[in-house]
């Protein structure tokens, strides 16, 4: 046994499969070195899936989610296309954000935004003059300085009107053209297909967008109220919305809207016609149905031309005879066809069902995959009629051993009610002769 274990150390000092691992001694001893608790704490091992950074700052926060954005007025809603109301906080300056996560370079703005975005402002500016006093919308010049102030070397302000001053600049912001823009900044171009028909629609609707802002300009210049002019605005905005609407619903009637529920029995939509022309195209455009449509006009060509034969035929024969002479000198060899005039008159009454043949060619082909479907159902159909016959016989075969058996209980009800009888006249009998015993006896012991 020492010889065995001669080579092993003395002490096992591997650690077991079981055994934790031991703390670091400067967390047994944190006061050893003389540290604090915190910088005693080792450092987890951080995931790469984990962001360890620290939370952004409150500024970037109301950047990013936007809290300082101005709410439209719910009062002054327009379905024109208009850009969002700027952040309170877009005008800071850079210096505000911090050096270490600059902030990203805004996009910059195209003409037309811009256009757009300072009609928008200009509709907000008149909506909060029309909430507001229309006393204050002129505003007073300086007044006139006190005996004790100094006088201001510099000109005295005139007076300015707010609501002509807007009516100025909107006639100078209609002025300028934002379609024109749109197709200078993004190079568009109408389609050549179309582009006199749309060029002169587009030509129109501009002219009257021009003329109806002229015609609010001139109104308000003329001291018209703004908030009639906002409420007429916002009517026009809902007449042109049904306009739009009685114009959409004119083209889905025509085109079809894609939908199963749809009631579609008072037109024929463009889309669910087509379709239908698609799906009978691609039935008829299979290879085993051209393959059939091949066969059939190749036999088709044969019975004509054997019609054709045979309607010569009698003419001949009428005039003269299969005799006649031709051009080249050489008579024309008889076809080896004979049809009477029975069998010409029904291949001719074959010929006329043709015509109403012909729509029922498409109608076929699906009609012939249903019935192959339909002819599993026919089998379980007959085996199901099959059983049923099966258990009618089996039900009159029971129906007649019932009655049999009914006439069996019957014979033995008869039998009961007649062996009844005769045990209750045996037991009278017996019960008479008892009593005269036992009145025999009775006399004998008297």
């Amino acid at each position: 046994m020492t010889s065995k274990y001669r080579g092993l150390p003395d002490i096992d000092t591997a650690p077991d499969v079981f055994e934790t691992t031991d703390e670091p001694e400067t967390l047994l001893k944190p006061n050893d070195n003389g540290l604090d608790e915190d910088d005693l704490i080792p450092s987890k091992p951080t995931s790469e899936a984990i962001d360890s950074n620290g939370l952004p700052s409150r500024r970037k926060a109301e950047r990013v989610f936007g809290r300082g954005v101005r709410r439209p007025d719910p009062s002054n809603l327009s379905f024109r296309p208009r850009l969002p109301p700027l952040s309170r906080h877009a005008s800071t300056s850079s210096s505000s954000s911090e050096s270490d996560d600059p902030s990203p370079s805004l996009p910059r703005e195209s003409t037309a935004a811009r256009l757009r975005r300072l009609k928008a402002e200009l509709a907000e500016v008149e909506a909060e003059l029309a909430s507001t006093n229309p006393s204050s919308t002129t505003t007073a010049g300086p007044s006139q300085p006190t005996e004790g102030k100094r006088r201001s070397v510099l000109p005295e302000r005139r007076a300015v009107d707010v609501v002509s001053e807007l009516a100025g600049l909107r006639e100078r912001l209609d002025i300028v053209d934002i379609d024109g823009l749109e197709e200078k900044e993004g190079n568009g171009a109408i389609p050549s297909g179309g582009g006199g028909e749309w060029a002169n629609r587009l030509d129109r609707l501009v002219s009257a967008e021009r003329g109806q802002t002229h015609r609010e300009s001139s109104d308000r210049v003329n001291g018209g109220d703004l908030a009639s002019s906002v409420q007429r605005q916002g009517d026009e905005a809902s007449a042109s919305l049904s306009e739009l609407d009685k114009r959409l619903a004119l083209l889905e009637s025509v085109l079809g809207p894609i939908g199963d529920g749809l009631d579609q029995s008072s037109s024929a939509p463009v889309i669910s016609t087509l379709n239908k022309h698609d799906h009978l195209l691609a039935l008829l455009t299979q290879p085993r149905h051209l393959d059939a449509i091949s066969r059939r006009v190749k036999l088709l060509l044969v019975d004509l031309d054997r019609a054709a034969s045979a309607s010569r035929r009698p003419g001949l024969n009428a005039a003269g005879g299969p005799t006649a002479g031709v051009p080249g000198g050489q008579e024309k060899a008889p076809t080896d066809l004979t049809l009477t005039v029975q069998e010409y008159n029904s291949l001719q009454s074959l010929f006329s069902l043709l015509p109403r043949l012909d729509p029922l060619l498409p109608i076929i082909p699906p009609l012939l995959a249903r019935l192959r479907s339909l002819s599993g159902l026919h089998a379980e159909a007959s085996d199901i009629a099959e059983g049923l016959r099966k258990l009618q016989g089996r039900d009159k075969r029971g129906t007649e051993e019932v009655r049999e058996l009914q006439e069996v209980v019957g014979v033995v009800q008869s039998g009961l009610g007649d062996a009844v009888q005769g045990i209750k006249k045996n037991w009278d009998a017996v019960e008479g002769r008892l009593a005269g015993l036992e009145k025999r006896l009775k006399d004998l012991e008297g």
